[in-house]
C-alpha cells in the first residue's frame, strides 16, 4: 500500500530545490505563469528539459495550446513573487517587467528576477496521477548570474554555498 499524502508531502519537503517561474501566453496573449520546483535537465543531446504541472493549475490549459513556455531560474531576492506565482490569484504579471521570447512563441521572459531561463517548446507531454508532464526541445536560453532562490520546508533561503575557484593548471 502506498505512503500516505501527508508521509509523501514530508519526504518531498525534505530536498531543497530551487524553484522556478514557468510561464506562457493563453489564447488572448495574456501572460500566465505559475510557481515550480518540478524541473529536471532531461538531455543534453538534444537539449531537453522536462516540468511537471498540477492538473489543477489555471496555467495548465494554456501550456497544452501553446505548446510553449519559458522556464524563469529564480534569484535571491524574488521571495515576494515566488508566493504571488504560488497563489491562484487572476493576477500574477500585474506590475512584474517582462519581455516575450520569440524561441518560445512570446512567452514570458522575466530577467529582472532570474539567473536563468530557457525557452521551451512541447515535444511530448502526459498525464501522470495528478500532474500533467511536459517534455520541451530548449531552444534558447540565457544564465543572468546571480544567487539562485532555494525553497526548503515551506521556507524560502538564498544558496549560501560558497565554492572555491576551480584549480587552474600550471598555477600554485
Amino acid at each position: 500500500m502506498p505512503v500516505s499524502r501527508d508521509i509523501y508531502r514530508a519526504i518531498s519537503a525534505s530536498f531543497p530545490t530551487g524553484i522556478l517561474i514557468v510561464a506562457t501566453l493563453d489564447e488572448n496573449h495574456a501572460p500566465k505563469g505559475l510557481l515550480s520546483q518540478a524541473y529536471i535537465g532531461l538531455s543534453t543531446d538534444p537539449p531537453l528539459m522536462l516540468i511537471s504541472i498540477d492538473r489543477t493549475s489555471r496555467t495548465l490549459p494554456a501550456l497544452q495550446k501553446r505548446r510553449a513556455f519559458v522556464i524563469n531560474f529564480l534569484r535571491e531576492g524574488a521571495e515576494d513573487l515566488a508566493t504571488l506565482f504560488a497563489s491562484k490569484s487572476d493576477d500574477k504579471f500585474r506590475g512584474v517587467r517582462w519581455q516575450p521570447s520569440p524561441e518560445a512563441d512570446g512567452s514570458p521572459i522575466l530577467r529582472e528576477v532570474s539567473v536563468a531561463y530557457a525557452a521551451c517548446r512541447v515535444s511530448e507531454s502526459r498525464e501522470a496521477g495528478d500532474h500533467w508532464i511536459f517534455i520541451a526541445s530548449v531552444e534558447a536560453g540565457e544564465v543572468l548570474g546571480g544567487t539562485p532562490l532555494m525553497y526548503y520546508r515551506r521556507t524560502y533561503a538564498a544558496w549560501s554555498a560558497e565554492r572555491p575557484a576551480p584549480p587552474v593548471e600550471g598555477v600554485s
